[in-house]
């Protein structure tokens, strides 16, 4: 009796392409995790340095009234104060405050959410140094700002 020599795979062959498969599957499903992660830290980033913009034009378009900014801390929207007749900077200031809420949570304990205002005289001129930090999620994601207004 003569055996015919074929070449077929035989059962091990065919476990040892499942488990390179299996272990390739493995990695990119790693890769599209970790990659996920990454994406969503950048889009939360994204959305405090917008938040961070908006601020600024705000206080550039309000620089009369830019000393009630300072110190604010816009972790929680019920706590903020101004001044007497101040109504328009507590608005915005509540409104800046619930947006950052909205868009990237409530603040945890590591987190900074704060304005900033320092008044220097520069020849006759004031000079307002306005600083901002804004971070998220126990400082993962953390934009800071800084601008300079000359005030007639």
């Amino acid at each position: 009796m003569m055996i015919k020599n074929k070449k077929a795979f035989t059962l091990i062959e065919a476990l040892v392409s499942v488990a390179i498969t299996a272990i390739g599957f493995a990695g990119v499903y790693a890769l599209v995790t970790v990659s996920n992660g990454v994406m969503s830290d950048t889009i939360d980033k994204e959305k405090l340095k917008y938040q961070n913009t908006e601020i600024i034009e705000s206080l550039n378009a309000d620089q009369t009234n830019i000393m009630e900014y300072n110190g604010k801390d816009l972790s929680n929207c019920s706590s903020i104060t101004t001044g007497t007749g101040k109504d328009d900077q507590l608005k915005r200031l509540q409104n800046w405050c619930n947006k950052i809420k909205g868009e990237v949570g409530d603040k945890r304990t590591s987190d900074k959410r704060i304005i900033r205002v320092e008044k220097k005289q520069v020849g006759q001129n004031n000079v307002y140094i306005v600083s901002l930090e804004l971070n998220a999620k126990s400082n993962k994601k953390s934009v800071f700002m800084k601008r300079i207004f000359y005030a007639p």
